[in-house]
């Protein structure tokens, strides 16, 4: 059953003040007298009211979010539809306002997405990715050979760089 309006602005002014406690440095601890004087009857359920809150706040957030880039799209649209029909027409000024509206949209809704990067195995085929043993990666290793082999054949394993004379 749905709480009263008068009954649910008295549970987000309780979860106002424990989000409030819960922000003090250091935080002041679920079990706590302050937090039990909020009228919780137990530290579980001020934790769970506490999370509840946060999850509120965040898609309350999400929601003006959402609000925001609807409104800078409409504007954006605007303009691109405004500035468009010179662009294509060869006016450089244009053209250059419309690339940066369209970069600025892009931005906006996310669509700018990170290049992935791709593996590919022998003859241009994928590779196939497992987990393997220290063995067999020695076997590899002999196989395609050491790569750092002939970094500095001056250098045996252990040893320190042939030009330090040890004085720092």
């Amino acid at each position: 059953m749905p709480l009263s309006k008068a009954d649910q602005a008295a549970v987000d002014e309780r979860r106002a003040k424990l989000v409030s406690l819960r922000r003090r440095r250091p935080k002041v601890p679920f079990d706590s007298e302050e937090v039990r004087a909020l009228g919780y009857t137990s530290p579980s359920a001020a934790s769970k009211d506490f999370y509840r809150a946060l999850e509120a706040r965040r898609k309350e957030l999400d929601i003006q979010v959402t609000e925001y880039r609807e409104e800078q799209n409409e504007i954006l649209d605007a303009l691109i539809e405004t500035h468009m029909p010179a662009a294509m027409d060869k006016d450089i000024k244009a053209s250059e306002l419309v690339l940066k509206l369209l970069e600025r949209q892009a931005k906006l809704n996310g669509w700018e997405q990170a290049l992935k990067a791709e593996l590919s195995g022998p003859n241009g085929g994928p590779m196939h990715l497992s987990p393997i043993g220290l063995n067999k990666l020695r076997e590899l290793i002999q196989t395609s050979g050491d790569p750092d082999e002939d970094d500095n054949p001056d250098l045996d394993e252990g040893e320190g760089d042939p030009d330090d004379d040890g004085n720092d």
